[in-house]
């Protein structure tokens, strides 16, 4: 292949601003190997002006193939600088098809005619910078560069896309040319003062950056893996959770959250051997974090748990074994947190005071007492050793502390079964905002123990204090509450607070713990069956005009009266008595007690006010509470009445269906025989909760219930 004469370039034109950096390299020699003629020629005038003495002009092929290979060869046999600007395309052999070809495909065809040889192919490509025009310069520079360091290329000289001059008159197609020339020159001289003295370690800053983008495209997949085994987990799909953790370790194995996830999911299946692998994994990823040590140790106390109920005593030398590795490892873990430090000086909050705070809390509530008994050596130390870590964080008076270290000394207290200390600064920590769930989880867990310690009663009171904070996880105090219900035989409230929280989460019946308390099962079943039995009935009935009137005007005047619009009661109170005073001889009515108590209050008023219509209505009321006092009406039903008022207020006031839906429950449960009236089926709101009740319902499976 043919080349053009070497060229030496005469003065600059101007002062250059990179004259000093480019001093030292205007010896050094310079192959332009463009196919672009503008580009080319361009190049050769500004290596000219910059006083760059040892410039060549290669001439090009235009096919690609023989391009790639003629470069390859002066690459071979020269040294210097090589600016390159290759065919974008190639040519099919037998369609004549034009295929458009990327850089990295260039350098691997030049790669190939290099490597033919015992040249080293890195140190050959690397003279090359490729110079080409592109309209998006900017963004695609680091792409390119990044791209290229494979094939040992450092640079590239990516400049901006230029318009057209073809449309322009002659003189000012000239003097466009000459300015398009000197936007180009700066673009050309900047990029040499950047890449001839920073050359050398170039190549090795580009492969550190392929290596961050590879982590990070790694690290991204890595994360999908880990979202799947998430939701696959909250699914009760085990087996597919372990596969997604175990696929982003391997995607990438510097996350330590894989490693712990993955070993949280197989200490739910019980592999407790595979769980300590993987959280020893991630001790090594992770050295200075607590976690690792702390699951390993309350691993080794789920299998000193297991050997416990196997038979083993709690002096057992395998048993004992399994606790001491547990306290090792739990004393690393406060060590560890101990030792955490702020992520930069501007941080002021006291991480390892937090740290330290939530994993002796967590220590607080491992259950040692009821398998090892409250005296055993184990059970003193765990305690002592979250107390003496937590001693050593904090450093102020207790009322001041921060709601974290307010929420460890709940569970000291709670540990202590000093329960009244510990719902005052459970509940002082639940009005700190950040800390407000993880209060809140903990007082549902003293009053489980509150329950089984001190009896069902005190219990109720805190659940009930706790669902007056509107807590996150309402669906689990509800279950709580309506255990706490069971227990103190009142099934109505256990019915009404079950059902409002399998309203608020109807998975609660899928998790295997719903099924643990026995005590809820003779609940279960019965608010079950008759919601069944509701939603049977309500297919086959029909209900009669007049009980559906009486039913809703029966609840139309108790709205009123609940509402404090006693005018509009007495109105509709009278005109009822006037055009359908059969209404006042309904049993349910009769046993309405909210509706009675409205009309004896009205009697005197009505007899005093010197009208004739309400004189009359006196006496009709007078008649019709006589009548209520001789009626033979069931006390369940006047129960009946008022809980399913409650229920219907809850709705008029525009509150959740699941509030409205525990009274509603609790009235059902009051008299379980109302449901085969019709005039049960009259009422429109009635039936609604009904449906949504029994649709709740049917997340319960009854066989567990009743095995």
């Amino acid at each position: 292949m043919g080349e053009a004469t070497q060229h030496t370039t005469g003065k600059a034109d101007a002062a250059e601003p990179t004259a000093d950096v480019l001093a030292s390299y205007r010896d050094k020699p310079f192959h332009i190997y463009v196919i672009d003629r503008v580009l080319r020629d361009q190049l050769k005038v500004i290596l000219e002006a910059l006083k760059f003495s040892n410039v060549t002009v290669h001439k090009t092929p235009l096919a690609y193939f023989e391009n790639a290979r003629a470069l390859g060869q002066l690459l071979l046999t020269r040294e210097g600088v090589f600016l390159i600007n290759p065919p974008s395309h190639a040519v099919s052999p037998g369609s004549k098809t034009r295929i458009p070809k990327e850089l990295p495909e260039y350098f691997e065809t030049v790669k190939l005619v290099v490597g033919n040889t015992r040249r080293d192919v890195m140190q050959t490509l690397a003279k090359c910078v490729p110079v080409f025009t592109d309209i998006h310069f900017s963004q695609k520079r680091e792409n390119t560069l990044i791209t290229l360091a494979q094939y040992g290329v450092s640079g590239a000289f990516i400049l901006q896309k230029l318009e057209s001059l073809s449309g322009l008159a002659p003189k000012m197609r000239e003097i466009r040319a000459k300015e398009q020339l000197m936007e180009r020159y700066r673009e050309v001289r900047d990029y040499l003062a950047e890449y001839l003295p920073h050359k050398e370690g170039r190549l090795e800053a580009l492969k550190e950056r392929q290596e961050e983008r590879e982590l990070s495209e790694r690290k991204a997949e890595a994360d999908k893996w880990m979202r799947a085994g998430h939701e696959a987990r909250a699914g009760g799909d085990w087996e597919r959770a372990v596969q997604c953790f175990s696929k982003a370790i391997e995607i990438y194995p510097r996350d330590p959250a894989a490693y712990m996830e993955s070993g949280r999911t197989y200490v739910r299946l019980k592999r407790y051997p595979k769980a300590l692998m993987r959280f020893a994994q991630a001790e090594e990823v992770a050295e200075g974090s607590p976690e690792p040590n702390k699951e390993i140790g309350m691993v080794r106390v789920l299998q000193a748990q297991e050997r416990l109920r196997s038979g083993d005593s709690p002096d057992a030398p395998e048993v004992m074994q399994l606790l001491n590795d547990a306290m090792t490892n739990f004393q690393r873990a406060l060590d560890k947190a101990a030792a955490i430090k702020p992520l930069d000086e501007e941080d002021s909050r006291q991480r390892d005071v937090e740290a330290v705070t939530r994993i002796a809390g967590e220590l607080m509530k491992v259950d040692l007492k009821s398998k090892l008994g409250k005296g055993h050596p184990t059970v003193k130390q765990l305690g002592a050793m979250a107390r003496e870590a937590f001693n050593r964080v904090a450093n102020t008076e207790m009322d001041e502390l921060p709601a974290g270290q307010l929420i460890f000394l709940g569970l000291a207290a709670i540990d202590e079964r000093n329960f009244t200390e510990a719902e005052r600064l459970l509940f002082k920590a639940a009005r700190d905002e950040g800390h407000f769930a993880e209060a809140c989880n903990e007082i549902i867990y003293m009053g489980t123990l509150v329950r089984k310690l001190e009896g069902p009663l005190r219990a109720i009171d805190i659940y009930n204090r706790l669902l007056e904070l509107d807590p996150p996880n309402k669906a689990a105090v509800n279950f709580n509450l309506a255990v706490a219900y069971a227990v103190e035989h009142k099934d109505l409230e256990s019915a009404g607070a079950i059902v409002r929280g399998l309203l608020l989460e109807p998975s609660l019946a899928q998790n295997e713990m719903f099924y643990k308390n026995h005590q809820l099962y003779q609940v279960l079943e019965t608010v079950v069956d008759i919601f069944d039995t509701v939603a049977a009935m309500q297919k086959r009935t029909t209900v009669p005009e007049l009980a559906r009137r009486t039913v809703h005007f029966q609840e139309r005047l108790e709205r009123h009266i609940a509402a404090g619009q006693h005018k509009d009661a007495l109105v509709l109170a009278y005109n009822l008595a006037r055009k359908i005073p059969e209404f006042f001889d309904n049993e349910a009515v009769l046993a309405d007690k909210t509706i009675a108590e409205f009309l004896q209050s009205r009697v005197a008023m009505c007899r005093s006010a010197g009208k004739e219509s309400l004189t009359w209505l006196a006496g009709f009321l007078e008649e019709f509470l006589e009548r209520r006092k001789s009626a033979g009406y069931s006390k369940r039903l006047i129960a009946f009445s008022r809980f399913k008022m409650e229920a219907l207020k809850v709705l008029e006031r525009g509150g959740e269906s699941n509030e409205a839906a525990f009274f509603f429950t609790k009235a059902v449960m009051a008299h379980p025989e109302y449901t085969q009236a019709v005039e049960f089926y009259a009422s429109e709101e009635s039936m609604r909760l009904a449906r949504e009740i029994h649709d709740a319902l049917r997340y319960v499976d009854v066989g567990k219930v009743r095995g």
